[in-house]
């Protein structure tokens, strides 16, 4: 599968000119709405004015007109919204394909005005929230950060979404992950990439519904949240029921009529204050949840409208056999929320409570979804998560050159999955017009890569290590082929000192070879990533020390791969190991520079090009 850039790019005219006429309509509308309300306004004070009953008729007519009028608008408006968070999807889209990250922060931030609200909008791009420097690869192999595997592929638009992606690119152990698994993943990820524009009403309708909140108020009133008291019901039914005095006054005692209108508003309004107490809980979850539960239910719409086949993407959204949906559950919490909404301002939470016990009848509905639906909430929103997971996976099919899915080693054996067979590798984060792929086979043996400073050894391995856990998220990979196990990945490349823990570079690299070298101890499958070995010590114990790492390193379950300058260490390794192939990459010198071919190629490389590259910026 490949990027296709021009469906993008004819997407893009099309909103720019659905933007353009909805933005003439709410123009129209609000000159008719400007007019209406000057009409209504006028007909009504010419009928007090001049007293003439029709005027109060037309100007009544009118003030209908004006309020569906506001109702066409506020549609338009919300379609002009969502059109313009879909513009900004869809140029993110265009901005991954090119590999463009400043463009991607630029769409990000489009905008925002506060240096707080930018920083935030960068964060959620780069995801350096979920960082973790201590982790088996995560600096190594950039995984958060501006220029990294979250900022390229992430497109969840909702907090839960973004942790559930993050958490894939982080496994550290695949122990729990069957072969059954990823293919189940796999075909999900396939019909994913196919539905582009499903994707993007998504992601558009999840931005629309600032679904960037952790729903925590909705989430622990589903969790805690209990019928109403007894009391509360009783006092719900007698304000309701206290009406009734009014028809049977006016029958039996006319003269007091009005009297009774008045007592059963104080009524009411003793009942409503009585209820702050009984039903405040509820008036408060009432408040922070009906625009994402709102958004959620969309969503929900959404994915169960795209007729979607893949047998995990439907259980994710139908739920287990048997279950009632999301969509039922939340259909039933959104219209309690909706009477919920008539009581946004204080004046009109006191004028609809006098006439009517508001609070009792929303706190009775939210207190009986609570214990009906509550429980199945959190695994609702799971399912969505992982469903932005998927999505997040498929991004590798719609955006870089090509890719494919990996084939893994059907085995459940530790040293059959010690394996990594790829043709036509590339690394995702480099600039795709330009990008050199590779070919590299590892199978229960070591590869050490070999070959001049610049010359392309580091971005080998990391691509190895980048396509392995694109992998094992059940994505596509950029490759042309692509075998492999299901292997823990561990790595020790970017290694820097502390003074603040009081850690040199050369202790600081020790900790990290001795946590591969003592995973190495636990008979699971393992792919390591290591360069340049013990660089921050001296020539004789970084030989020694390399050529005991490997030995312990050299097991049936373990493969991995290692650049190094260190010949002395290649000489004793072809002598002493059988189970070392020999990779190397290579340059061409000429008076004005050097020219690398980026292409890796098996054998030893003992060319050098330190001195060249000091006389170049003129240490001679």
């Amino acid at each position: 599968m490949k990027a296709d850039l021009k469906f993008f790019e004819d997407k893009e005219k099309v909103i720019i000119a659905d933007l353009a006429r909805y933005g003439r309509q709410s123009g129209i509308l609000s000159l008719l709405r400007l007019i209406s309300f000057l009409a209504c306004a006028g007909f009504i004070i010419g009928g007090v004015i001049s007293r003439i009953p029709v005027l109060y008729v037309c100007g009544a007519v009118i003030f209908v007109l004006f309020v569906i009028l506001c109702i066409i608008h506020g549609g338009i408006l919300s379609r002009v919204e969502y059109l313009n968070e879909l513009s900004k999807v869809n140029a993110s889209y265009i901005a991954r394909i090119k590999g463009d990250f400043n463009g991607l922060r630029n769409i990000a931030v489009k905008g925002l005005k506060r240096a707080e609200e930018i920083g935030l909008a960068k964060n959620r791009l780069y995801g350096k929230d979920f960082d973790e420097p201590a982790h088996d690869y995560c600096t190594d192999l950039d995984i958060f950060g501006k220029k990294s595997l979250f900022s390229l592929f992430n497109v969840s638009e909702t907090s839960f979404g973004r942790k559930k992606f993050a958490e894939s690119l982080l496994r550290p152990h695949v122990s729990d992950i069957s072969v059954e698994d990823l293919k189940s993943r796999q075909s999900a990820v396939a019909e994913l990439a196919a539905k582009h524009e499903v994707l993007m009403d998504y992601q558009a309708t999840a931005r629309c519904g600032k679904m960037t909140k952790d729903p925590k108020a909705l989430l622990d009133f589903a969790s805690n949240g209990s019928k109403t008291k007894p009391i509360a019901n009783i006092l719900g039914i007698l304000g309701c029921a206290v009406w009734l005095v009014v028809p049977a006054v006016y029958i039996f005692a006319p003269e007091f009529g009005s009297a009774s209108i008045v007592f059963c508003l104080v009524f009411n309004f003793i009942v409503f204050a009585a209820g702050h107490a009984l039903n405040g809980q509820y008036m408060k979850a009432g408040e922070g949840m009906p625009v994402q539960v709102k958004t959620i239910l969309k969503l929900y719409s959404i994915l169960e409208n795209a007729g979607f086949e893949n047998g995990l993407i439907k259980s994710l959204i139908k739920g287990d056999e048997g279950s009632r949906g999301a969509s039922e559950s939340l259909k039933k919490l959104d219209k309690a929320l909706r009477l919920a909404s008539l009581r946004s301002q204080p004046l009109f939470a006191l004028v609809w409570n006098l006439i009517f016990p508001l609070d009792y009848l929303i706190s009775y509905l939210l207190g009986n979804w609570a214990v009906e639906y509550g429980k199945s909430l959190p695994g609702y929103i799971d399912s969505l998560a992982e469903l932005e997971s998927l999505m997040c996976a498929a991004q590798t099919g719609l955006i870089l050159p090509y890719s494919t899915f990996p084939e893994f080693v059907e085995s459940d054996d530790p040293s059959e999955n010690a394996v990594f067979e790829g043709k036509d590798l590339i690394h995702p984060l480099l600039e795709h017009d330009t990008v050199v792929s590779n070919s590299i086979n590892i199978n229960k043996d070591i590869a050490i890569i070999t070959g001049s400073n610049m010359s392309g050894k580091t971005t080998m391995i990391r691509t190895v290590g980048v396509c392995t856990v694109i992998a094992l998220s059940g994505g596509m990979v950029p490759a042309s082929e692509l075998t492999l196990g299901r292997m823990r990945i561990m790595s020790s490349m970017r290694i820097v000192d502390s003074l603040e823990e009081n850690m040199s570079t050369f202790k600081a690299e020790l900790i990290r070879i001795s946590g591969i070298v003592n995973a190495a101890n636990e008979e699971k499958t393992l792919l390591f990533l290591i360069d340049e070995i013990f660089r921050g010590t001296n020539s004789d114990d970084r030989t020694e020390g390399a050529l005991t790492v490997l030995k312990r390193l050299s097991k049936s379950y373990i493969c991995g791969l290692m650049t190094t300058h260190d010949y002395a260490m290649i000489d004793k390794t072809s002598k002493d190991f059988d189970n070392i192939r020999y990779y190397h990459f290579s340059e061409s010198y000429s008076d004005t520079g050097i020219s690398f071919d980026y292409k890796l190629a098996s054998g030893i490389s003992r060319q050098s090009n330190a001195r060249f590259l000091m006389k170049l910026v003129g240490i001679e």
